[in-house]
């Protein structure tokens, strides 16, 4: 094929690479933030500033609105914010 193609498969295997790592972390935090506050990005702040955050990394709007059609669907679960505390050593 040739050295020009073999260089320009090795830059889309590094991009699609990153994708794979930053693309599912973008689509749980939007999938959260809709079902804490609601799927829509008007009255839910978080989930605005989570779009924001998935189009500055080029997300495609068809996964964004997956996510939220996945938060907001019938059989979705409910989420609930727990904190944890604890006591370590040296009084960490």
């Amino acid at each position: 094929m040739g050295r020009a193609f073999e260089y320009r498969k090795a830059a889309k295997m590094k991009r699609w690479g990153q994708m794979s790592k930053v693309f599912p972390r973008l689509g749980k935090a939007i999938t959260l933030a809709a079902k804490e506050g609601g799927p829509d990005p008007e009255m839910n702040a978080k989930l605005r500033h989570a779009i924001q955050n998935a189009k500055a990394q080029n997300m495609p709007k068809d996964n964004i609105d997956s996510a939220i059609k996945r938060a907001s669907g019938k059989d979705a679960d409910t989420v609930v914010e727990v904190n944890y505390e604890g006591k370590g050593p040296h009084g960490i």
